[in-house]
């Protein structure tokens, strides 16, 4: 097959011979710089790079280097990039339409809910409640909610219950000096003796009346009171308030506490501390001791005891010594604000109050604190 030409086909592409030289890439490297173009071939179907780069020797072009490639495969690439990325945006909504679902009926709903019982509360329904059992932080929030929901009824509950024992405490002594009032301007004021008898229960039922507002003033400041809590040296505090102490009987403190120290208000703290001795002397008979006793209580607490040698409590009254304005010494101007005082203390401090009375022992008022720290 010697001298004899085989002609093969030509390979895809852009003709092997064109004159190139007025094309602005060729242009741009024969002045020495860097030169760049893309073109469409024959039908638009393929896209080529054309790039230009001029040889320089001598600090003078010399020549180009000049080459183009199909941008095909590029744009396959993209177009693949580009599909992969409108899948993951689909992915992505979706995945956030089923998260808001979730969202809404996890903690939209029960928020709305939440939102619901509070206005129907704010409207004077006090049994309204969310009673939520899930353990996340919303059931948190719900049992939260509803605990607050029943303090305020049982603040409002006792608000009525005290109202009524007020106006039932003060109506007595009011009813008594309207009628005394009444009788001296019928005439009664004409006879000396009269006149100064009921001059005299006008005078008794007038401090009655003070009294009971000015307990009344102590037990409101001592449930409403914003000071803060502190640091205090219970032993300190009740050798204090014991050494003030003044009454038929003396009073000796006795501290087996190993720590003493509290968190509280002193004011209060003292207040119920003289409650308690007080309450202690009054029914102390002559020449006995009343002890104040300050010892380490059950867990993290320490507990003060007052004890008297008087006659014990009865039965009866034990159930009721708590309650306001109960007393047995209505006639020696008691109030029957004193000892719920001392429980409104404990329990603004998070201690607690108790009684233990027999006729062997005598009576012991407990009163307990948790230690701070």
């Amino acid at each position: 097959m010697a001298g004899r030409r085989q002609a093969k086909p030509a390979p895809a592409g852009p003709p092997a011979r064109v004159d190139v030289s007025g094309r602005d890439e060729v242009q741009r490297a024969l002045a020495g710089r860097y030169g760049a173009a893309t073109r469409f071939w024959e039908n638009r179907d393929t896209l080529y790079l054309f790039s230009a780069l001029p040889i320089v020797r001598g600090g003078e072009v010399q020549g180009v280097v000049y080459a183009t490639r199909s941008t095909n495969s590029v744009r396959a690439a993209m177009y693949r990039l580009r599909a992969t990325l409108v899948q993951v945006l689909l992915g992505a909504l979706a995945a956030t339409v089923v998260l808001s679902l979730f969202l809404a009926g996890t903690i939209s709903r029960p928020l709305s809910r939440l939102t619901r019982v509070a206005e129907r509360i704010s409207q004077g329904d006090r049994r309204a409640r969310l009673k939520l059992q899930r353990r996340d932080e919303i059931g948190d929030l719900a049992r939260s909610f509803d605990a607050m929901a029943q303090k305020l009824d049982d603040r409002a509950r006792f608000v009525a219950e005290l109202a009524a024992n007020i106006s039932h405490e003060f109506k007595s002594p009011l009813t008594s000096i309207r009628g005394a009032a009444e009788l001296l301007v019928d005439g009664a004021a004409d006879e000396p003796a009269a006149r100064q008898r009921f001059l005299g229960n006008i005078l008794a039922d007038a401090h009655r009346l003070d009294r009971l507002v000015t307990r009344l003033l102590e037990l409101s400041r001592v449930e409403a009171d914003p000071a803060p809590f502190e640091i205090l040296d219970y032993e300190a505090l009740i050798r204090e308030v014991a050494e003030r102490a003044s009454g038929r009987a003396p009073v000796e403190v006795d501290c087996r506490a190993p720590r003493t120290r509290v968190l509280g208000r002193r004011a209060h703290l003292a207040s119920l501390l003289a409650n308690l001795i007080e309450n202690a002397q009054q029914h102390a008979p002559d020449g006995t001791v009343v002890e104040v006793r300050v010892t380490a209580g059950p867990g993290q607490c320490v507990r003060a005891s007052v004890h008297n040698q008087g006659a014990p409590i009865r039965e009866a009254h034990l159930a009721r010594i708590w309650d306001r304005f109960f007393t047995t010494r209505a006639a020696q101007g008691g109030t029957g604000l004193g000892l719920p005082i001392v429980a409104a203390v404990a329990q603004a401090h998070g201690g607690s109050v108790g009684v233990v009375s027999s006729a062997e022992q005598g009576t012991t008022f407990t009163f307990e604190l948790p230690v701070a720290g």
